[in-house]
């Protein structure tokens, strides 16, 4: 790898595998636990977009209890690197070492990978935007936003943000500028549904306490 390739941004670099396959791979790994460490050890330089999937997903295909917890702040701490430009993953040894149960992580990738394949058979690198270092950045600022959404304890409130991080993370992972834009529109619908249901709550408990 020359020096030039070694400092371009990420979206820059080729592709590689496909998301799908990534999971895939991951999914074959041994052991009884999975943990966020091992997920980018595996990953390397293809770990932002299969990560935010890999967080995203458990909010919006599976229920495990306290997952918008787990999930948000890892989403929280890629989306710093994104809008920093980060190359790579570079996680806090207290996030790296959090892990899933293996039968878990099985059922997110297991229910998650047909979804993603759909995709990416529509998916393609095109009309991405020229300049490759504001792309990053605000895919991360969006990310950012959204995870903060997830980290919240607002009831019902995980789906659209999880699904908006999914839609940019496959625009990411494809350099496919049609996903790019659509993450966004829905991450302004995302957050239009995101504060209605904050104001309705806020609403709610007002009328109790001034009865």
């Amino acid at each position: 790898m020359t020096m030039a390739e070694q400092d371009a941004p990420l979206l820059v670099r080729r592709p590689g595998r496909r998301l799908s396959q990534v999971l895939r791979d991951l999914q074959a790994r041994e052991g009884l636990r999975i943990s966020v460490g091992d997920i980018v050890g595996a990953l390397r330089d293809r770990s932002f977009a299969p990560l935010l999937v890999i967080f995203s997903a458990p909010n919006i295909f599976l229920f495990i209890p306290g997952s918008s917890v787990f999930t948000g702040l890892p989403l929280m701490v890629l989306a710093v690197q994104l809008i920093l430009g980060r190359p790579d993953v570079w996680l806090p040894q207290f996030v790296a070492r959090r892990s899933l149960d293996r039968s878990a992580f099985d059922r997110i990738v297991t229910v998650s990978v047909p979804y993603v394949e759909r995709v990416e058979r529509l998916a393609r690198p095109r009309w991405w935007p020229t300049s490759y270092l504001l792309a990053e950045r605000v895919i991360g600022l969006c990310t950012l936003i959204l995870a903060i959404f997830l980290f919240l304890p607002i009831p019902f409130a995980n789906g659209l943000p999880a699904l908006s991080i999914i839609l940019l993370a496959l625009g990411l992972s494809e350099r496919d500028g049609y996903w790019f834009a659509a993450g966004l529109v829905l991450t302004v619908l995302s957050t239009g549904f995101v504060a209605g249901v904050v104001f309705l709550g806020g609403v709610a408990v007002l009328e109790l306490l001034f009865r």
